[in-house]
């Protein structure tokens, strides 16, 4: 198959940074891992947000430019939109979606709420976001606070929005020419896992993946065992 080290790219959801993608890394050490951080989301960075996936997905272009050709674009949620929107980069040979449909409507309460009290809005994000049996939940539901409220408080009803108003998923889905991944957790709440497989199923060539006991966050609440999936894929699929 070729040299089997590759670039990893790895695009956030809303609200969060590349911190969520801490506990993957250590178990992906063959690999190059790099965890992006969408601007406006560093609540210590001078930068400002990004309202739209089109957006997104151009300054993900533009962060790979003069870069590896040998990249793995991995995205969550609102990071898995803009993954699927700028896979088409020469430098991209892979594509793992994790926690995304091809629409993510947002329920009206959470997006208001965002909006209006950002900090309400992880809270709910936190509970709705983590499966309620995880053996650790309430470590797992501290980290993925912790993460969230040391972002911009602004980011997570402009990532939401950008999720919500986002119509291209179908016809980005049919484009895609390189091998791709879905992942879903079997008990997440905020994006089906019969939306996510439909999902794959519309890729040409994608694989689908469950995890088991798994809400919408594998990389949180089951960081090891995502991180497997990941590395399986890349050296079953990308030479």
């Amino acid at each position: 198959m070729g040299n089997q080290r590759k670039t990893i790219v790895a695009l956030h959801g809303a609200g969060m940074t590349g911190a969520v993608f801490g506990g993957m890394a250590p178990h992906l050490l063959e690999h190059s891992f790099r965890a992006l951080t969408f601007p406006g989301h560093d609540a210590k960075a001078d930068s400002a947000l990004l309202h739209d996936i089109a957006g997104m997905a151009a300054w993900v272009r533009s962060r790979l430019e003069n870069g590896p050709d040998d990249v793995v674009l991995l995205g969550h949620s609102m990071g898995a939109l803009a993954a699927l929107a700028a896979c088409d980069a020469p430098q991209v040979k892979g594509l793992v979606l994790i926690g995304a449909a091809a629409k993510m409507p947002v329920n009206a309460d959470l997006l208001k709420t965002a909006q209006d009290t950002p900090n309400d809005a992880i809270g709910m994000i936190v509970k709705w976001g983590i499966f309620a049996g995880h053996p650790q939940v309430g470590a797992v539901r501290t980290v993925l606070s912790s993460i969230m409220h040391a972002a911009n408080p602004e980011a997570v009803g402009a990532g939401l929005a950008a999720c919500n108003n986002f119509n291209d998923g179908a016809a980005l889905a049919k484009a895609v020419k390189i091998p791709a991944l879905v992942i879903s957790g079997d008990q997440d709440k905020m994006v089906k896992t019969a939306d996510a497989q439909a999902f794959a199923q519309s890729i040409p060539g994608a694989e689908f993946g469950v995890l088991k006991d798994c809400g919408h966050t594998p990389m949180v609440e089951k960081p090891i065992d995502t991180a497997h999936m990941l590395r399986d894929f890349i050296l079953a699929k990308i030479s």
